[in-house]
C-alpha cells in the first residue's frame, strides 16, 4: 500500500509540475507577444522621429528664408520712409 501511495503522490507532484509548466509557457508566450509589440512600437517611433527631424529641418530652413525676406522688406520700407521724409512739404522733391 505504501508503494501505491508513493506512486499516487509522485503522479500528483508530476501533475502539479505540468500545470505550473503550462502556466509558465502561457506567460512566456504572452511576454513574447508583448515584447514583439513593444519592438514594433519602438521601430515605428524611431521612424517617426526621423521623419519629424527631417520636417523640422525643412521648417527651420523655411523660417530662415522668411526671416531674410522680412529683413529685406524692412530695409525697403525704411528706404521708402526716408525718401518720403526727404520730400519737400509742397510735394516737390
Amino acid at each position: 500500500m505504501d508503494i501505491e501511495r508513493a506512486i499516487e503522490h509522485i503522479l500528483q507532484i508530476q501533475a502539479q509540475a505540468e500545470a505550473r509548466m503550462d502556466r509558465a509557457e502561457s506567460r512566456m508566450d504572452r511576454t513574447d507577444r508583448q515584447m514583439k509589440a513593444i519592438q514594433k512600437l519602438i521601430q515605428t517611433g524611431m521612424k517617426l522621429i526621423v521623419q519629424i527631424g527631417a520636417a523640422q529641418k525643412k521648417t527651420d530652413q523655411k523660417l530662415t528664408e522668411l526671416a531674410e525676406l522680412h529683413l529685406k522688406t524692412d530695409r525697403k520700407l525704411d528706404r521708402l520712409i526716408d525718401a518720403w521724409n526727404r520730400r519737400s512739404p509742397n510735394g516737390r522733391g
